[in-house]
């Protein structure tokens, strides 16, 4: 069963508690139905997993922490490792939920390190994409932009000509280290520019604009899974980022991507420093 915490300083020992072991955070509010479906699931696999320690934190107690932990939704599970946090699920199925608990254990060095996508040591950050404040400049209406952000086989497709423009905003900051692309090959994005922190770029502007990164894609790039690398050292607090794709493989007059992904590192939300030792301005 998860624990309540009834103190500030309870958290700050609970970020300390995370350098040992895997601690996973249920953040929830009393008049938020669904929390409690989430705390049903927790009480059930508590016991399934012995080595994890799990709390909760009534967000309307605790303002001060469900801001540094940057929580915009209940009920929202964070996943912490060494004093930061390594992971996030916004509501979820109970098998999303074993997934994280399970990726999270595997990175505390008792098996093989985390990746996604192949990329070693990095997540899967497309979770933290905040689709109603995403959108993309000539898409066909009829193959939209939320169709990339899950595997399967819908699209996303140009409309008037090959070119799209996608502004993806994220939840939080993040260290952006790779991005991956599937696409079909007659439809597949070839030149992308990548603007890291630029909001309101429109087809006008993207051509002359001075990118973060260029980048080429080819028919062998995306038959090796479609993972790129980026220059990590311009990628390490991205809010927000645009797209930019000028043609594709085959000067196809529409471009169609079938998945986006980002990998990388959620910027450390909360640990140690950020919360106040000692802080007790929330006693039950």
């Amino acid at each position: 069963m998860a624990v309540n915490v009834e103190r500030t300083e309870q958290f700050v020992e609970i970020l300390r508690e995370s350098s040992e072991r895997l601690v996973v955070v249920d953040f929830y509010s009393t008049t938020c139905p669904p929390c409690l479906a989430m705390d049903k699931l927790l009480e059930q696999l508590a016991p399934r997993y012995p080595t994890v320690s799990f709390y909760k934190v009534d967000i309307m107690r605790f303002t001060d922490i469900a801001m540094q932990c940057r929580v915009t939704a209940t009920p929202t599970l964070q996943f912490f490792r060494k004093g930061r946090s390594i992971n996030e699920i916004q509501g979820g199925s109970k098998k999303a939920v074993v997934n994280a608990i399970e990726a999270g254990l595997l990175e505390g060095g008792n098996g093989e390190p985390i990746s996604a996508f192949g990329v070693v040591g990095h997540s899967d950050l497309t979770r933290l994409v905040l689709k109603t404040q995403s959108e993309c400049l000539n898409q066909n209406d009829d193959h939209p932009l939320d169709n990339i952000f899950t595997e399967g086989e819908s699209v996303l497709e140009s409309d008037v000509d090959e070119q799209l423009i996608i502004h993806v905003t994220f939840n939080q900051p993040i260290k952006l280290h790779s991005i991956m692309l599937k696409a079909p090959l007659d439809k597949a994005p070839k030149s992308i520019k990548l603007f890291a922190n630029r909001t309101n770029l429109g087809f006008d502007d993207v051509e002359s604009a001075d990118a973060t990164q260029e980048i080429e894609m080819t028919k062998e790039i995306y038959e090796s899974g479609g993972v790129v690398n980026l220059r990590y050292v311009r990628f390490q607090h991205v809010n927000s980022l645009s797209i930019f794709v000028a043609d594709n493989l085959e000067d196809n007059d529409v471009t169609a991507i079938n998945q986006l992904a980002f990998i990388g590192t959620v910027i450390n939300s909360a640990n140690v420093s950020d919360i106040r030792q000692g802080e007790d301005s929330h006693k039950a």
